[in-house]
């Protein structure tokens, strides 16, 4: 009952409020916190009910503001370096007809292949065979062919019209001449050796039985 006889039950109104009051319950996780933020401290006449957290904002400025913490790190995504796959090694898929050997010259103990078909011989890197290790005396493009006809199985050397001749045993190359295994020729100041893949016993247009 309430001592104010103006306002009689007020006290009974009061307990009945009080009663239906919303207890808050202290969380004990929000209380000590957690291992990256640390111990919250409990403000001042009451409990702490809940945090908040800012997820996907990334401190840009460097500087401290609402929500972030001078002492994390910032992490920048844009600067992580990229993994990148190298493959060591590449296979030629062109087929090789032969080789010619580099027996005297600058590049002496040096090789290049001999596709099948029509190649062009020089110094550029845009010939099919590119010999560019030093002698100056080989024009940049088509010094020289070297031609590997897949249906005849058989290769020809004929000069490319320069001043330079093309030299084979010794003699002018001045018509197309077939090449045969083993034969010396000359382009420039550099001797090469022709060493045979296809031929008679082997051509890319034919199986290979199993062995």
């Amino acid at each position: 009952m309430s001592n104010d006889p103006r306002y009689p039950g007020d006290d009974d109104e009061d307990d009945a409020q009080s009663n239906k009051r919303t207890r808050l319950v202290m969380r004990p996780d929000v209380a000590e916190g957690s291992p990256a933020t640390g111990p919250v401290e409990q403000p001042r006449g009451g409990s702490v009910i809940g945090t908040t957290r800012l997820v996907g904002v990334a401190n840009q400025g460097g500087g401290g503001g609402a929500g972030f913490s001078p002492g994390v790190p910032t992490v920048k995504m844009q600067n992580q370096a990229k993994t990148q796959y190298m493959r060591e090694g590449t296979v030629e898929t062109e087929p090789v007809a032969g080789w010619i050997v580099i027996v005297k010259g600058p590049g002496r103990g040096g090789f290049r292949p001999v596709y099948v078909g029509m190649n062009s011989v020089g110094r550029a890197p845009s010939q099919r065979i590119c010999l560019d290790f030093g002698d100056e005396t080989i024009s940049r493009e088509e010094h020289a062919f070297i031609t590997y006809d897949d249906e005849t199985r058989t290769f020809y050397l004929q000069h490319g019209g320069k001043s330079n001749l093309v030299r084979l045993a010794g003699k002018p190359v001045l018509a197309p001449t077939e090449l045969k295994p083993n034969d010396l020729f000359r382009i420039g100041n550099t001797t090469f050796r022709f060493v045979a893949c296809c031929g008679p016993d082997f051509c890319w247009t034919s199986e290979v039985e199993d062995v």
